[in-house]
């Protein structure tokens, strides 16, 4: 029986209408500004999320770094949330390829408030001479805490906030089509509140390549030179956008079949005295859990139930994630369920003091209005 593949999102493989659009799509050379579909790409999303232009690009990664570089100077800082992607996996690329410093903040469930940002900026002296804030960096949905949603309202008062101090802002929305599905807001309005958006098409919406960045016709005009310099100028890719498009047209609403589904996944977990679930009630699409016993490692969890058939994704040394995508079914969901919780039983039962502590559980139970990454 074919594993049920709940490590990410991002491992969805495309469906025969989306290879035959790819396989038909009109292409030319991007680099010389002839490839109709990745034209035609940027047009969509730009109008989507009302902004001037947009830039195709090959990766969320290469996206977040390109915005880096078209707000900032080497020297300058940045001012995120510690659990935000940029400051977990992307600190190297940050400083290495950019040059600039993260000043992380930590915030519950990731959700910054102009408070904290304020405190930020005023731990260090600001003259001439020293570091200068010119971006705040913002996620949505915010991954590392859980799939959280950054409300709308919120988002709104920090882009008044920026604007009036000075600052530019950018939403790393990776997974921006599922927070706006989760809160019934247009796209254009999370575009209204920032500078630049960046934007991804291989996760949710389970294209196997492709991001966007999103912003005025000369940010994105400065974007395509370092796009260039990173080595993200593709001839044909129009290939590539096709999958994006036909995502876009066939894909968003669904989005909201994936919330449910992570919804029951956490519901029939949170049943089983053995697990702890740090997201009962996802508003996206991941479900983040543990064993209630310090015996085993969320890596060797994993391996556990990856030999029965559930493949989950080791977050920390012990809390595990689940994510919900296209292709899973609400049969693939309940079969999970018992497989995950008849792994914990027999891991319990085989240990040695197995009816011995649940430390681990009572950690992060006492650390639910945080987010599941560790903060250092």
């Amino acid at each position: 029986m074919k594993p049920i593949d709940l490590r990410s999102d991002t491992l969805t493989t495309p469906s025969i209408e989306m290879r035959r659009a790819m396989a038909n799509a009109v292409v030319g050379d991007d680099c010389y500004g002839e490839d109709s579909t990745v034209q035609k790409l940027e047009r969509v999303v730009a109008d989507l999320f009302g902004k001037e232009s947009a830039l195709f690009m090959p990766t969320g990664t290469m996206s977040n770094q390109v915005a880096l570089r078209i707000h900032t100077r080497p020297g300058d800082e940045v001012l995120t949330d510690a659990a935000y992607h940029i400051a977990y996996f992307e600190s190297a690329q940050s400083s290495d390829l950019a040059g600039v410093m993260l000043n992380t903040c930590s915030s519950p469930r990731g959700v910054l408030d102009i408070e904290t940002l304020e405190r930020q900026i005023a731990t260090k002296p600001r003259g001439g001479n020293y570091a200068q804030v010119r971006l705040i960096w913002l996620e949505n949905s915010i991954s590392g805490c859980g799939g959280v949603v950054f409300p709308l309202p919120r988002l709104r008062e920090i882009s008044s906030f920026a604007r009036t101090s000075g600052y530019h802002l950018h939403i790393d929305g990776a997974r921006i089509f599922n927070a706006a599905i989760a809160e019934g807001q247009p796209f254009h309005a999370y575009g209204e509140c920032c500078d630049t958006i960046s934007i991804c098409f291989a996760k949710g919406l389970g294209a196997p390549f492709g991001s966007a960045l999103l912003g005025s016709a000369e940010q994105i005009r400065e974007a395509k030179r370092f796009r260039k310099w990173y080595g993200g100028a593709l001839h044909q890719s129009g290939i590539m956008a096709a999958g994006a498009l036909y995502a876009l047209e066939h894909n968003i609403s669904r989005l909201a079949e994936d919330h449910s589904n992570a919804r029951r996944l956490a519901l029939l977990l949170g049943h089983d005295p053995l697990l702890h679930v740090s997201t009962p009630d996802p508003e996206t699409n991941m479900v983040y859990f543990n064993l209630r016993h310090d015996q085993i490692t969320a890596a060797q969890f994993a391996r556990e139930c990856a030999r029965e058939g559930v493949l989950l994704f080791p977050w920390t040394g012990d809390v595990v994630r689940a994510v919900t995508h296209l292709g899973i079914t609400d049969n693939d969901i309940a079969r999970a369920a018992a497989i995950i919780s008849a792994v914990a039983h027999r891991v319990v039962k085989s240990a040695p003091h197995s009816s011995a502590s649940i430390t681990g559980a009572t950690r992060i139970e006492g650390e639910e209005s945080r987010c599941v990454t560790p903060i250092q």
